[in-house]
């Protein structure tokens, strides 16, 4: 391993474990085996969004900061199909103290893997994964969600479209999966034995880096895909809203094995994307893909960080490049573009300005593409100084400094207060 490397996947993980509050007990191989029947969907599923499957409770000490219950529900993928996905519950402890009934925010996860070991529900126990031998999840996200659950307000956390359920890969930053998923997950919070959250309750849909993209998917499908849901907010951190920029922006960077992610989901709703890696990927491209479709983020890190893309394709050209002389494969990246569609809850989208990892440039055109559409949007671009060139923390450090703010301003819509946003001004600002 690169001493390079290493500093990266070290400090990933010491970020999650040390600034995010994280614990350090490993989850025990039994423990993962007493929760696999759990992940395993029937033969069938239902096929109404949002139906509750199967829940059961687990302990998580203080981890997480209230009564966290396992879930299964339906959703819908990309090609319309009914499709089982798991996640997790959390009933804080806290009160709520603003009017009406207990709100309840879907949270989606940042970038975690392509492994089933890498759920998000199957870390909240200990939030450091040690089941699968040679993988080391990390649940980065813990003191996000416990930030939120200290104001009284529930979290359902979706583990996304295949990941964790074995059988299909997860479909890594696909916008109408992800859409669906966090949507259904609203859907089934009021449903879960135990829950205080209501039919009627205010939703609000959050997320950073990947989790920024979720959310943008389903605030700007909501109306349509979810009119039931009362949809109020959403926080929309580092979108990668624009993969076609996401991938150059990736690229030779610490994360830069998240592109296996993103094709091997592809190729399993796109023959396009699947002819495409038959027929343009390498050998080494190959072995790429089949090693990280069963990898947490750390593993991708130590084992492709830096990497450029043009060592995985027969013709040595950057991925991107082999994709733009594809019509089909164009269209199905540019099919995953969030901001083609007008909001109705009030958005905050946040970006640290110095990010080219996920490019600070597109995710600030996804805010002024809802603003031409005449949404309410708060621009917010974080300030700070570049780490290096693609250095991971130009892009993990705008969470950590946003993250309070991000709490604040959505806790005020779910209590009612209305957001004044910024359109009128946010071209001008960095």
């Amino acid at each position: 391993m690169r001493p390079s490397r290493f500093t990266a996947a070290l400090g990933l993980s010491c970020a999650a474990s040390l600034g995010l509050g994280v614990t350090t007990t490993a989850t025990a191989s039994s423990a993962s085996a007493a929760t696999g029947d759990f992940y395993t969907p029937p033969a069938a599923v239902p096929a109404q969004p949002g139906t509750l499957m199967k829940s059961e409770k687990f302990f998580t000490g203080l981890n997480m900061w209230g009564n966290t219950t396992r879930i299964m529900y339906s959703s819908k993928d990309d090609n319309g199909q009914p499709t089982a996905v798991t996640g997790a519950y959390i009933e804080p402890w806290a009160a709520w103290k603003g009017p009406g009934p207990r709100p309840v925010v879907v949270y989606g996860v940042g970038t975690i893997g392509q492994g089933d070991q890498c759920a998000p529900s199957r870390m909240m126990a200990s939030s450091i994964n040690l089941s699968t031998p040679g993988s080391l999840g990390v649940n980065y996200e813990t003191q996000g969600m416990n930030n939120l659950l200290a104001k009284g307000v529930a979290v359902v956390v979706t583990d996304y479209i295949g990941l964790g359920t074995p059988g299909r890969p997860h479909t890594y930053m696909n916008r109408d999966d992800q859409a669906h998923a966090m949507l259904d997950a609203a859907r089934v919070a009021s449903k879960v034995p135990g829950a205080t959250v209501k039919a009627n309750s205010k939703v609000a849909t959050y997320g950073y880096s990947q989790g920024g993209g979720a959310s943008a998917a389903a605030v700007e499908a909501a109306p349509t895909y979810a009119p039931d849901l009362d949809v109020a907010a959403a926080y929309v951190g580092a979108p990668p809203a624009d993969l076609q920029k996401v991938l150059a922006g990736v690229d030779g960077s610490p994360i830069a094995g998240v592109i296996g992610y993103f094709i091997n989901g592809a190729a399993s709703s796109s023959a396009a994307v699947k002819a495409f890696a038959d027929e343009s990927v390498n050998a080494t491209g190959k072995t790429m893909l089949s090693r990280t479709s069963g990898q947490c983020t750390v593993d991708t890190v130590v084992s492709y960080g830096y990497r450029k893309t043009s060592d995985f394709t027969a013709t040595g050209e950057p991925i991107a490049a082999v994709i733009a002389r594809s019509e089909e494969v164009t269209g199905f990246v540019r099919a995953q573009r969030t901001g083609t569609m007008k909001p109705t809850a009030a958005v905050r989208v946040a970006t640290g300005v110095a990010d080219d990892v996920v490019p600070h440039a597109q995710s600030k055109q996804l805010a002024l593409d809802w603003c031409g559409k005449g949404a309410n949007v708060t621009y917010a671009p974080i300030p700070g100084l570049s780490l290096g060139p693609k250095s991971l923390l130009n892009h993990a450090n705008p969470m950590l400094a946003d993250q309070l703010t991000a709490r604040d301003w959505v806790v005020q819509r779910l209590s009612g207060a209305p957001a004044t946003g910024n359109c009128s001004t946010a071209a001008g600002l960095k």
